[in-house]
């Protein structure tokens, strides 16, 4: 996967001004369509027109995702209501499609956000690639998770089209690697764009408020 995750390697060479004492038309115009971010060809359609949706694809054996995570657990609480933040697996390799599947079984038991960071750790820390049934079943075991229960939710029908839906999503937002952001179905962030995660987040959060300006003059 090194091919889809060296271009990323920017993110951490260039330095970050900070926008925080500017206010929210000027941070909203300073940035540059096809410089900054891109725009998606064709929209794709947000599960909640009521919200604004901003969706993070990533891969837990992705490096640059692991170290993006920090930065997204800082930014997170300050995301108002109007925002609804979701998460997609990228699929385009075999073990991918295993860690889809994980990460989706881990919604249905109602422990992805317990295991979320443990499974980035596991990965890229302590080097275990997850890259079996049996392993994951290992380590969720380790977790306190019964591995019987787990096995049943990991191969239900219900996570298998939740991964069917993940890999329509990507192919949707075109995504080639990880990791990347859209904003309500219609603008793709990257790291190489941005030039690093805090700016790529600065950037999340200007377009928010395009959007959200947007939404309010068509309620007019």
């Amino acid at each position: 996967m090194k091919k889809f995750f060296s271009v990323f390697m920017l993110a951490f060479l260039i330095p970050v001004a900070s926008c925080s004492a500017q206010s929210d038309d000027s941070a909203a115009n300073q940035f540059v369509e096809g410089r900054d971010y891109g725009l998606l060809a064709r929209p794709v359609k947000t599960s909640d027109p009521e919200k604004i949706e901003v969706t993070e694809v990533f891969w837990y054996g992705c490096i640059h995702c692991f170290r993006l995570e920090p930065e997204l657990q800082a930014w997170l609480p300050a995301v108002a209501d109007d925002v609804e933040f979701v998460r997609i697996p990228a699929i385009w390799a075999e073990v991918m499609e295993l860690h889809a599947a994980m990460y989706y079984a881990n919604e249905v038991l109602g422990i992805e956000e317990e295991l979320h960071q443990p499974i980035f750790n596991e990965m890229n820390v302590e080097r275990n690639q997850l890259g079996s049934e049996e392993a994951i079943l290992d380590f969720v075991s380790d977790h306190g998770v019964d591995p019987d229960q787990y096995r049943r939710a990991l191969n239900s029908f219900g996570v298998s089209s939740q991964v069917q839906q993940a890999r329509a999503k990507m192919g949707a937002y075109a995504i080639r690697g990880t990791p990347e952001m859209v904003v309500n179905g219609k603008y793709k962030l990257t790291s190489q764009m941005a030039g690093s995660f805090p700016r790529m987040l600065q950037i999340a959060d200007a377009l928010i408020e395009q959007e959200r300006q947007a939404m309010a003059g068509s309620a007019q």
